[in-house]
């Protein structure tokens, strides 16, 4: 039944079926009682990857249809506005409404299946630090650097170190701890409204697992592992989106990158491909969001 949901999922890429891979690996992690081998642990990143990249990008499509439309609609009054114009509105509200109903049903299925499948078998020993974050992250606090506050203090003291430092498959864990970062960024983006909590909820989920992820990455990877490298962008990639913290975005993408100056592997190896790529990425991020941070009277937001 194992080796049938990898070669299916397999199939399902090389057919560019992503949602149908998305369900063998979920399937997969349900029924498999080890766990994800690295190979297995990739088919399910790529799965992920492309079912939500594509819904995102048709997402943005009618979230831009309808801010034109809107401003037309309003530009042009109601006697003057046609009701073509109206209805199209109309509907491109409701569309988008459909589109991130099922974003949110992709991230839901993913996280439960990281919360009750994936990380318990990958690591069993998280599970303690796992509760932790969960609770800091239900909190209430008047803006983000109260969460911030409370994580570094959590992470400077020594039952945490000690946990972080017992973890023994910290390339997996970090690379679903970053998963679980990135799902909630996409739910504060597109669909917080459908699960019944507040866009400031998602936020600090989004940030403690950015945040535990990169303190397990710390301890354990090389600074220019592709795993921690990806982790570092989308990290900073969060403060500049969701958060519109250019500085502290900067702060992140900067700190990662000249680490992984230092380290880069050697050229022709395994990983030098991907850390590179991601290299890339930072450096342009890093190039635009300097220039942004230079625009006079540029102020950050708070959460």
């Amino acid at each position: 039944d194992v080796p049938a949901l990898v070669c299916r999922a397999k199939l399902a890429e090389q057919a560019r079926r992503y949602m149908e891979m998305m369900g063998f690996m979920l399937h997969l992690a349900e029924r498999k009682e080890t766990a994800f081998s690295k190979e297995e642990r990739n088919l399910l990143g790529i799965a992920f990857k492309n079912v939500i990249t594509a819904r995102r990008v048709s997402w943005r499509v009618l979230m831009a249809n309808e801010t034109q439309l809107s401003n037309k609609v309003s530009s042009l009054g109601d006697h003057k506005s046609t009701d073509g114009q109206k209805e199209m509105l109309k509907q491109c509200r409701l569309y988008r409404g459909v589109l991130e109903k099922e974003i949110c049903k992709i991230c839901q299925d993913i996280l439960q299946s990281l919360q009750k499948h994936i990380l318990p078998k990958t690591d069993p020993s998280i599970a303690a630090l796992d509760s932790q974050v969960e609770a800091f992250a239900r909190r209430s606090y008047k803006d983000v650097r109260g969460l911030e506050d409370d994580l570094k203090r959590l992470f400077s003291g020594e039952e945490a170190g000690s946990r972080i430092l017992r973890i023994t498959n910290a390339e997996n864990v970090v690379f679903y701890y970053k998963m679980k970062g990135d799902l909630y960024r996409y739910l504060v983006e597109t669909a917080a409204d459908y699960r019944g909590v507040t866009s400031g909820e998602d936020i600090n989920m989004a940030l403690c697992w950015y945040y535990v992820s990169r303190e397990v990455a710390k301890a354990h990877l090389s600074p220019a592992d592709p795993v921690r490298l990806g982790l570092g962008l989308n990290f900073s990639v969060f403060y500049q989106q969701i958060m519109a913290a250019p500085s502290r975005a900067c702060e992140v993408a900067k700190d990662t990158f000249d680490e992984a100056v230092l380290e880069m592997p050697a050229r022709g190896s395994v990983t030098f491909e991907d850390s590179s790529l991601i290299m890339g990425f930072l450096r342009d991020n890093l190039t635009s969001w300097t220039k942004e941070n230079r625009r006079p009277n540029k102020q950050e937001g708070k959460t």
